[in-house]
C-alpha cells in the first residue's frame, strides 16, 4: 500500500470520496449536513461546524468546550475524545457506540483537516499504547472502517518509533 504522507490513516480507511457522492449514516441530521457544505468551501468558519454537530448529538460534550476553543478543530475533537475515554473507563458501551457512530459519520463527510484532527486528537490519543481490558473491549465495538483507520495510524506510529 502506498501512503500519501499528507493524509492520515482515517483518510485512507474512508477513501477519497467526492463530497457530492457521500451519504450520511447513523442518523446524522441536517446540521451535520451543514458540515459537509461548509467543508467543501474555502471558509475558515468550517471548523465551527464540527462543534455544531457535536452540540446537536452530544450537548453535554459540547458544553465542556471552552468558549475560547471554538474554531480550534483539534480542541473540539479532543473534547469528544475525553468523553469517549470516560465512557470506556465507566464501561458505558452504549455511549461508546454512539460516539463511534458519530465519528464514523463525520469522517464520511470530512475534509483533510477533520480527518487529521480525528486521526490524531481522537483515535491516536484515545487508543495508541492503551492495553487495558476496557480499551480492548472498546476496540471490538468500533465500526469496521474506524477500526481500520486506527490500525493504519498505529502502524504508522510504530514505524516512526
Amino acid at each position: 500500500m502506498v501512503i500519501d504522507e499528507e493524509r492520515t490513516g482515517t483518510w485512507h480507511a474512508y477513501g477519497k470520496i467526492p463530497f457530492g457522492r457521500i451519504q450520511l449514516q447513523y442518523g446524522c441530521n441536517s446540521v451535520c449536513g451543514l458540515y459537509k457544505l461548509a467543508s467543501s468551501t474555502p471558509d475558515s468558519s468550517a471548523n465551527l461546524r464540527f462543534a455544531d454537530c457535536l452540540a446537536v448529538h452530544f450537548p453535554d460534550v459540547a458544553a465542556t468546550i471552552d468558549e475560547a476553543d471554538f474554531g480550534l478543530l483539534h480542541l473540539e475533537v479532543s473534547a469528544l475524545k475525553l468523553a469517549t475515554r470516560n465512557a470506556i473507563l465507566k464501561r458505558d458501551w452504549a455511549t461508546l457506540r454512539a460516539h463511534f457512530a458519530f465519528v464514523d459519520s463525520m469522517l464520511e463527510v470530512a475534509g483533510t483537516e477533520l480527518h487529521d484532527a480525528i486521526g490524531v486528537s481522537y483515535l491516536g490519543s484515545l487508543f495508541y499504547g492503551e492495553t487495558s481490558l476496557s480499551h480492548s473491549r472498546a476496540r471490538t465495538l468500533m465500526p469496521k472502517r474506524l477500526a481500520a483507520a486506527l490500525e493504519i495510524m498505529e502502524r504508522h506510529y510504530d514505524e516512526l518509533a
